[in-house]
C-alpha cells in the first residue's frame, strides 16, 4: 500500500459514527478539513474548508536515521510552519485493510498529544475509515472546524507582519504574545542617515481578533534617539477561508501625538482593509488604507491614503522571499506631499516556529525625495500570557 501521507484521513479522536472530521491532504499540497455530519433525520451534510499548505520532509535523529515529518503552513513564504513527526502502518479490520497514520506530538487548540487517523474508505457514505474506527476514539464530542488539520498550527508559530508595509488577515492565537522589531536605516541627504526601530507588540484576544501596540523609536542627525508616536490597533478577521475572497480583515488604528520631534505632530485615525489569499504555494496580501490627521493641515495633509501588494514566496525549507510593491498617492494643501511608489524585497528565514528573521532593501520606483533604505528584523512569540 502507498506510504505517501497524501489522502483523506479520519481523525479518530474527533469523530463519532455520525460526525466525522477528515484531514484532506491533497497530492498538490493543499491542506483542507472535511466535516461530515448526519442530522437527526439521517440527512448527510458536508463542509469543506481550506487551511493552507502542507509538505513532507525528512530530518535525521541523533543516530542519523531519517524521520518523516509533515509540516503545515497557513501563508506559504510568510508564516512559520508547524511540523510533526509521523508514521504510517497498515491494519486489518475484518476483511478490509486500511492505513493508519500516527502524528506524534500534534499541537491542538488546548493540548499536545499523539493523534491517530485512519484512511477514509472510498465509498460515498463512508463517515469513518472502517466499521470499528469510532471505537478507538477518546473523545465523544466532535471538534469544531478550527480543530482540524489547519488547527494544528502551533499557537506559538509566529505570524510576521514585517518586513513589508502590508499586513495580513491573520491574528495571534488567543492569549498569546508576539513581538516584532528591527532596525531600518534610511539615507536622507548626502552621507547622513536616519535610523528607526519599529516595534509592534501583538496580543491575541480571540480566534479572529488581536490588539497591537506600536512603540517606535528613531534618531536622525538633528534629533536624539528616543520614542516616537505610539499607536494601538485592533485587527478583526471578518471572513476566513471564503471560497472567493479567502481571508478579509479590517484594522482600525489610533496613532497618538506622543513622539515630539520624532513624531508627525498629529493624532491620526487610520482604517486598513486587508485581503490575504494564496495562489498555489505563494501567499499574497492586498491592503488599502486611509488616514485622517488632526490639525489644520499645516504640518501634515488632513487625509492620506496608501496601497500595497505583498507576496511571500517559499524558496526552500524554512527560507522564503518577501516581495512588495507599495504606494502613497500624493496629497494636497499646505503640507502636501509628492506621490511615492517603492519596492521592498529580501529574504526571510524561520529559525524556529516561534522565531523568524528577515532582511532586505526598500528602493523607490517613483519618488522625488525618498532614497534606498535597508532593514533587518525579527518576529518572536513569547508564549501564552498568564491566566488570571
Amino acid at each position: 500500500m502507498s506510504t505517501s501521507i497524501a489522502g483523506e484521513w479520519v481523525d479518530v479522536r474527533k469523530s463519532t459514527p455520525s460526525d466525522s472530521m477528515v484531514w484532506v491532504l491533497t497530492a498538490d499540497g493543499d491542506d483542507q478539513l472535511l466535516a461530515i455530519v448526519r442530522d437527526a433525520t439521517g440527512l448527510r451534510h458536508e463542509t469543506r474548508r481550506h487551511y493552507g499548505r502542507w509538505t513532507e520532509t525528512r530530518r535525521p535523529d541523533s543516530l542519523g536515521t531519517a524521520l518523516r515529518f509533515v509540516c503545515f503552513v497557513r501563508r506559504p513564504g510568510r508564516d512559520a510552519s508547524s511540523c510533526s513527526r509521523f508514521a504510517i502502518e497498515t491494519m486489518r479490520d475484518g476483511v478490509v485493510t486500511i492505513r493508519r497514520l500516527t502524528v506524534f506530538g500534534y499541537v491542538g487548540e488546548h493540548h499536545t498529544s499523539d493523534r491517530v487517523l485512519l484512511e477514509r474508505l472510498a465509498t460515498p457514505n463512508a463517515e469513518v475509515a472502517a466499521p470499528n474506527a469510532a471505537a478507538d476514539r477518546t473523545s465523544p464530542t466532535p471538534a469544531p472546524a478550527s480543530a482540524g488539520a489547519g488547527g494544528g498550527f502551533h499557537p506559538r508559530a509566529v505570524q510576521p507582519e514585517r518586513p513589508s508595509v502590508a499586513t495580513h488577515a491573520g491574528t495571534v492565537a488567543p492569549g498569546y504574545l508576539e513581538i516584532e522589531t528591527g532596525i531600518e536605516r534610511d539615507q536622507i541627504a548626502g552621507t547622513h542617515v536616519a535610523t528607526s526601530i519599529p516595534t509592534l507588540i501583538k496580543v491575541g484576544v480571540s480566534s479572529h481578533l488581536q490588539v497591537a501596540f506600536g512603540l517606535p523609536a528613531s534618531t536622525d542627525p538633528s534629533t536624539p534617539f528616543g520614542a516616537g508616536d505610539a499607536s494601538i490597533g485592533i485587527k478583526w478577521r471578518v471572513f476566513e477561508d471564503h471560497p472567493i475572497i479567502q481571508d478579509v480583515a479590517i484594522l482600525p488604528t489610533v496613532k497618538f501625538n506622543s513622539g515630539g520631534a520624532r513624531g508627525s505632530g498629529t493624532t491620526d485615525i487610520s482604517l486598513l482593509l486587508i485581503n490575504s489569499r494564496t495562489f498555489g504555494p505563494v501567499g499574497v496580501d492586498l491592503n488599502l488604507g486611509t488616514t485622517w490627521h488632526s490639525g489644520d493641515g499645516s504640518l501634515v495633509a488632513k487625509t492620506s491614503t496608501m496601497w500595497t501588494v505583498a507576496a511571500g514566496i517559499p524558496i526552500r525549507g524554512d527560507f522564503g522571499w518577501a516581495l512588495e510593491l507599495y504606494g502613497y498617492p500624493g496629497t494636497g494643501g499646505a503640507a502636501g506631499a509628492a506621490p511615492l511608489v517603492a519596492v521592498l524585497t529580501g529574504p526571510t528565514f524561520v529559525l524556529r516556529p516561534e522565531l523568524a528573521l528577515d532582511a532586505g532593501i526598500i528602493r523607490p520606483v517613483f519618488s522625488n525625495s525618498q532614497r534606498p533604505a535597508y532593514y533587518i528584523g525579527l518576529v518572536t512569540s513569547l508564549g501564552r500570557l498568564p491566566h488570571p
